[in-house]
């Protein structure tokens, strides 16, 4: 599951954010979580993050096993791909079960 924060016009109209679904593939659910501004209040035990998109992941025990900020894009080459790779690790460890944090 992902949640998602948007800017005020994205948040009424979230034309932006379903194209992003569409064009990735995204089968899992993505919950609307407020205007970006509002993230910090509802997320509070999320410290010192302002970085957008910041992934949280969570185990099957609801507990945070890592988080990521940011994300290359695909022109930044090699660390895109090395990013990428370790992101997927990162889901599919999880999705095994095994649930040590990651680094």
């Amino acid at each position: 599951m992902a949640l998602s924060f948007e800017e005020a016009e994205q948040f009424a109209n979230p034309v932006r954010l379903k194209a992003f679904i569409q064009q990735n593939g995204i089968e899992y659910t993505v919950l609307l979580g407020g205007e970006t501004g509002s993230a910090k209040e509802k997320l509070t035990q999320a410290l010192d993050w302002d970085s957008w998109p910041t992934t949280f992941f969570v185990g099957r025990d609801g507990l945070v096993k890592g988080v990521h900020a940011g994300f290359p894009s695909p022109g930044s080459g090699d660390l895109y791909k090395k990013e990428k790779a370790e992101f997927i690790a990162t889901v599919e460890r999880l999705l095994a079960g095994n649930q040590r944090s990651p680094k």
